[in-house]
């Protein structure tokens, strides 16, 4: 499978734009809450920018957008050279076939490899299994949980802290099997 991080398109900003609105139908905070913001974020895709979304990256698998990846280096927030990563697949169906792991992979390692991290993290739900096994695989230490860390409708949510470093980086890098 040939997986591939690029800017979005102009094109599909109504797509993402209906999934947005599922996502908040369903009771996600997070994201752009307006066509305009979307839109924005379409257009800026590929370059880092000061909006939440940081660096954005469509996820395209064998020719089809099935998802995005962020890059977030929150001035004020994050110390500098720190790098948060997320990813969303849009459908179930496209999780599991290693997609995510390799979209991560490619991403971890363009940020490391132009120098725009000394430390890339990541965190997700205890639950989110997929998610976690992505971390391990990759190489990413698990750091530890962040209790009552994520806001939901059924209240704060634990999250699992991954972390890699540059030197982390080199020593796992070579055995990752997708092609970054």
């Amino acid at each position: 499978m040939s997986v591939l991080l690029r800017p979005f398109r102009a094109d599909e900003v109504d797509e993402l734009w209906a999934r947005r609105r599922r996502e908040i139908a369903d009771g996600s905070s997070w994201g752009p809450s307006t066509h305009e913001e979307v839109a924005e974020r379409v257009a800026n895709s590929g370059t880092w920018t000061d909006t939440p979304a940081g660096l954005l990256f469509a996820v395209e698998a064998d020719g089809v957008l099935v998802g995005d990846v962020q890059a977030r280096r929150s001035r004020g927030v994050l110390p500098g050279g720190v790098v948060e990563i997320g990813i969303g697949l849009y459908e179930a169906t496209d999780r599991g076939r290693g997609i995510g792991r390799d979209a991560v992979a490619q991403l971890t390692a363009k940020l490391f490899e132009a120098g725009e991290a000394h430390r890339v993290q990541l965190s997700t739900d205890l639950g989110n299994a997929a998610m976690r096994r992505v971390a391990d695989v990759l190489g990413f230490g698990f750091e530890g949980v962040l209790r009552g860390f994520m806001p939901s409708v059924d209240g704060p949510r634990d999250y699992a802290m991954y972390g890699m470093t540059e030197t982390d980086f080199r020593d796992v890098r070579s055995a990752w099997t997708s092609t970054s």
